[in-house]
Formats: C-alpha cells, structure tokens, sequence
C-alpha cells in the first residue's frame, strides 16, 4: 500500500489536508495537482511532487486520485480521472445535485473504477459511539439534528463573498452542510420525502440559501429535522434523539455524547480524536477500499446520490411549499 500513488486534485485547504493524510498514512509520494498553475512552485518549495494536471499525474504513476476542488468543478473533475483510469475519492457533496451524480456513477461502473465520497464526519469517534448507544433512549418519537457556524470565518484570508459558497449554483448550507443531511441518513434511515424552507435573510451579502430547515420521516416513522445555517456565532453542530427512557445528544463541540435517561443523572463519555486522526482514518479506509477492503464507514457512491437526492428535493420543497417526494 505504501507504493501506492495517489493524485490529490485540487490544493486549498482541504486539499493540504488530504496531503497530509496521505503523508501519515505513510505514502511520501502523493502527487499535488493544483487548479492554478501559480501554485506549482509554491507547493514544490514545500516538498510536495506535483502535476499540472491529472493527465501528468497519471503519467507520474498515480492510479487514485481525491478530488477535492469547488463543488462545480467535481463533475469534470471526476469524470477525466475516470478516463484516466484512476479510482476516485470525491469530496462531499459528491456534485452540484443528484443528476450530475449520476453521471459520475455510470462513468465509474462503465470504466469498472471504484468510487467512494469523502463524508469524514462518519469517521468521527464521537459520533460512532453515539451510533452504538442508539438503542438506549428505545423507541424514537423525534430526532433533531443542527449545523449553524459563520460563514465569514469558514475560510481565514479568502473573501467569502467570491467562495463556491455564496454562488447559488454550486453553493448554500445544503451543499456546504452536506455532512448533517448524509449522517442523518446514516444513522436514522433513508427517507423518501423531505418538508423544507430555504431563506436567504441578505445578511451576508450572497446568492445562495443562508439558511435551511428540512423535516422528514424516518423509515420507523418518526420525525428528522435539520436546520442548517452560515449565520451563526460560535459554532453549533449537534444530533439530538428523543426517546421513551430518555435522550441521546452528539455534540461535536466537545467531541462529546451526553446520554440523559429519565429521572436519572445523565452520563457524558468523551472519546478522544483529534482532527488529523479523524481524516486519517478515512485516508486509511480508502487505500484500504482501493484494495478491496471497503469498511462500514467509507460512503459509496450511491449513499452520496442519495443525499443529494434530498438537496435537491428539499429546493423543491421551498419553492413549492409541500413535500416533495425523493428521486
């Protein structure tokens, strides 16, 4: 595995991390593909074997490639590593919307390339345990699930009114907070229609939806609502399960799970990870997904459809003011 090459296309900061894990992880010789040629030499100062596209990463021997540009760029990014004959990992959300998606699964099935979704926040120890103890509060009546930040403070030194985020076509909260929507997925079931509200309240100054509130039924039939936003300070991103004998929390925050049973004190069990390690550990399901050992955790391609699928029937939804069905 430590002689495998893999491209990372794309070198902003969640590129840099993805480098990084793949230098911990032990391989030395990933290749940098930046989308401006500007960044080629810097990147090189820094250590880093580059290419100027993924053709030339390709001829360099790569035989993966992590995509990891704007969302608007995932489709064509995705789609020429393919032709390469490379395996992919594409950042979340996989594209612009379920339709382009698609695209990049019939590509991969037709070119027998393995495809996977970079969704981290499944990597979360945290979140794993509160995956564990979900049998505790018994039957579910509600699940709340919340993502609210700032999106100003989201990239430090990039004016975030010229991001992918504040551009209504490749962003918004329901792209950008993808990650709630695929864990919700994830945790409570898949479900087959979603209630929403999309606002832009013009705080920020941008095209997109500033905020969104999405309800739905789980396949047990209780209710999901998640409420996402680019508004608010400091930072909340929570999961919270409402049950007969009690309630489960998941706060990111504090890498925390508070169980609270009724009438008894409630107990809190704080697994320890940092940030590195959380992407490490989805780096290392990948090499390992790449050589046929793909874990629980790592999405595929078609639970990145379907979050997607909900995206886009949740802008159904606010413009027609009723549920809409997911296709």
């Amino acid at each position: 595995m430590k002689n495998q090459i893999v491209a990372v296309m794309g070198t902003g900061s969640i590129g840099m991390r993805h480098l990084q894990s793949l230098h911990a992880a032990g391989l030395k010789n990933s290749i940098a593909v930046p989308v401006r040629a500007s960044r080629l030499m810097e990147l090189r100062r820094h250590g880093f074997q580059t290419a100027e596209n993924l053709a030339a990463a390709s001829k360099l021997g790569a035989k993966a490639c992590v995509i990891a540009t704007d969302t608007g760029r995932h489709l064509r990014d995705a789609l020429t590593a393919l032709d390469l004959g490379l395996d992919i990992l594409v950042e979340k959300p996989l594209a612009n919307d379920a339709a382009q998606a698609r695209e990049i699964a019939q590509a991969a099935s037709k070119r027998r390339r393995k495809a996977y979704v970079a969704c981290v926040l499944r990597f979360s120890e945290s979140l794993n345990q509160f995956r564990k103890l979900l049998d505790k509060p018994g039957r579910l009546h509600a699940v709340a699930v919340e993502c609210r930040s700032y999106l100003p403070d989201w990239r430090p030194g990039r004016r975030y009114k010229e991001s992918y985020s504040a551009r209504a076509s490749e962003g918004g909260v329901l792209r950008d907070l993808i990650h709630e929507v695929d864990y919700a997925g994830w945790l409570f079931g898949w479900p087959k229609a979603v209630s929403a509200r999309l606002k832009n309240l013009g705080r920020l100054g941008i095209r997109s939806e500033e905020m969104a509130e999405l309800q739905w039924e789980a396949p047990q039939g209780y209710r999901v609502n998640v409420n996402l936003d680019y508004l608010t300070r400091p930072t909340l991103r929570l999961v919270r399960a409402f049950g007969e004998r009690g309630s489960l929390t998941w706060d990111w925050n504090s890498s925390s799970v508070i169980w609270a049973p009724a009438n008894q004190r409630e107990s809190r069990m704080t697994p320890e990870q940092s940030r590195e390690k959380l992407y490490l550990a989805q780096t290392k399901a990948f090499l390992a997904a790449l050589q046929g050992r793909k874990g629980q955790r790592l999405a595929g391609l078609k639970d990145g459809i379907r979050a997607l699928s909900i995206c886009d029937a949740a802008r159904r939804a606010g413009r027609s003011r009723r549920e809409e069905k997911i296709q």
